[in-house]
């Protein structure tokens, strides 16, 4: 009967992270995380429901509400390295580069092969003006197929 009950949970949760991509997909953010709440408040403990409601709070410009949001799935799974990566992107463009390359570099320690996470972090070092640490990952990101040239220059 647990096992049951664990089971619809699991699925009533997942039915939700569905419905709620859709809104956000579609740019209805605040349908989405209506709909994200509804998840968290079944299982507070479910980190992508954290992940897709921060993502949504960061299409609204809510940024600290999405980072608090992306703080709290990392802390549930510390592993979850598109929460890293999004992390850091909101620190980058939001001017905190030293933020965003410790969050970039956690998502590559989990995931070394997105090399998009190389050409962020790299923006990042650039923006410190540590010129031979932004060429090293720009180029990274070159080797692994990423060629932004007119976004790859540090001066």
């Amino acid at each position: 009967m647990l096992l049951i009950s664990i089971l619809l949970l699991f699925q009533s949760v997942e039915n939700l992270l569905d419905r709620g991509f859709d809104q956000y997909e579609a740019g209805k953010y605040e349908e989405a995380i209506k709909i994200f709440n509804k998840a968290v408040e079944i299982d507070p403990l479910h980190a992508e429901s954290y992940y897709l409601r921060g993502l949504s709070y960061h299409g609204l410009d809510f940024t600290k509400l999405a980072v608090d949001d992306l703080k709290k799935a990392i802390n549930l799974r510390p592993s979850y390295a598109e929460a890293y990566q999004q992390l850091g992107f909101i620190y980058l463009v939001g001017q905190a580069p030293e933020l965003a390359i410790e969050a970039f570099s956690n998502a590559l320690e989990l995931a070394p092969l997105v090399a998009e996470l190389y050409l962020n972090r790299g923006t990042a070092y650039c923006m410190l003006g540590d010129l031979a640490k932004s060429k090293k990952d720009w180029n990274q990101a070159r080797a692994m197929g990423i060629d932004f040239d007119e976004l790859m220059t540090c001066e």
